[in-house]
């Protein structure tokens, strides 16, 4: 009798254990089904997102690049380009005295002369001629220079060398000319500041591009929340454009800093 009851015991445990058995493994089975499925779930959405973002991007440069948009283009070179030229007129005509008269006034009429011209170049061409034949850093010591011309600004230009530039950002230079232009534009109209840096560096692979002023600055909370005004949704429109971050540092009473990061494709 005890030995039947060893036996049925027996035969019960084990079947318990096997039972058991059975069930982790079915449930360790289960659970790593459902970590696939959420993994492979994560995975196509990762790459659903990245879809969506490469095609914004595609479609961005589009609207902004392409030639079969010329009221486009022309609104984007009278703001960017005439708009800035006639602004550095409007100050050197405020910086008149009885002992500047003549230099001012030639001056003035240099700045005209070029406003005229690139107006000129807009109606005949639809393109960016002149840019194209310089490049990206003549362009922007021009500008600078231009700028210290009214004599209310110091500026300073640093910057690896051109082909280092082109090499890296294949063919974008001239939406990152504009960006640049957009930025100075707001320094002069808003910041107060009589001292402005543009430094072009390298990182890695990818290009930094810093412009500092020494003006009033900003509270940086109001700007993220609101991104208000066209200069600063160009901006940001631009650089997402050509897969570029901008990164705003301000400073109440000591100055702005903003920087450029294109990350090479």
């Amino acid at each position: 009798m005890h030995l039947i009851y060893a036996r049925e015991t027996a035969r019960h445990t084990n079947n318990n254990y096997y039972s058991n058995y059975f069930f982790c493994t079915f449930r360790c089975i289960l659970i790593g089904v459902v970590v696939l499925i959420f993994a492979k779930t994560k995975k196509e959405s990762k790459k659903k997102e990245e879809m969506k973002n490469r095609f914004e991007q595609t479609m961005l440069k589009t609207q902004i690049e392409i030639q079969d948009q010329p009221l486009a283009y022309i609104a984007s070179e009278i703001h960017d380009n005439i708009g800035q030229i006639l602004f550095l007129a409007k100050i050197n005509n405020n910086q008149i005295t009885k002992d500047n008269v003549e230099s001012q006034i030639e001056l003035i009429d240099e700045l005209l002369g070029k406003a005229f011209s690139d107006l000129r170049e807009i109606s005949h061409t639809l393109k960016n001629n002149r840019f194209h034949q310089i490049g990206l850093s003549e362009s922007i010591r021009q500008l600078l220079h231009n700028i210290e011309r009214t004599g209310k600004y110091t500026t300073k230009f640093e910057s690896i060398p051109s082909d280092e530039i082109d090499g890296l950002i294949h063919g974008n230079d001239i939406i990152l000319f504009r960006i640049i232009q957009e930025i100075i534009n707001n320094i002069l109209k808003h910041a107060s500041a009589n001292h402005i840096n543009i430094f072009i560096t390298k990182e890695n692979d990818d290009i930094a591009v810093s412009i500092e002023n020494n003006g009033v600055g900003f509270d940086l909370s109001i700007i993220k929340q609101e991104k208000q005004g066209i200069g600063l949704h160009n901006i940001y429109t631009r650089a997402k454009m050509i897969n570029s971050t901008v990164e705003i540092m301000s400073t109440i009473d000591v100055g702005t800093t903003i920087i450029l990061k294109f990350k090479s494709q």
